[in-house]
């Protein structure tokens, strides 16, 4: 899919994310069941499995009074990049219909040569 348009590209992506992450998951799993600290050989990689202790803030144990106090929080603001899959393919609005290009526009025809 060489020549996509940014939003389309993403989508794909992130959907292509999504699936590596998902077998991720089923690695892990392979490797972390029943299993105390391990080293699982690879051809090019190894795996070396260790259990690492840390300490986890439980915030379902703290008082009500500290969770609803707007002086523990800072708000923080993160832009969000949703993808939408369409129900139907469309060209976006910039693309006139059918990909045409109106007669009267100038463009530049580039070819790769292999």
């Amino acid at each position: 899919m060489l020549h996509q348009l940014p939003a389309d590209e993403l989508g794909h992506m992130r959907n292509e994310i999504r699936l590596l992450r998902a077998r991720e998951v089923e690695l892990r799993k392979c490797f972390t069941q029943d299993c105390n600290d391990a080293l699982f050989d690879g051809y090019d990689y190894d795996v070396e499995v260790r259990f690492q202790k840390r300490r986890v803030l439980a915030k379902d144990r703290l008082p009500r009074e500290i969770l609803n106090d707007p002086q523990y929080f800072d708000v923080k603001y993160t832009p969000v990049v949703r993808v939408i899959q369409r129900k139907q393919p469309r060209p976006p609005l910039e693309v006139p219909h059918a990909g045409m290009i109106p007669a009267r526009e100038n463009f530049d025809v580039v070819e790769t040569w292999n």
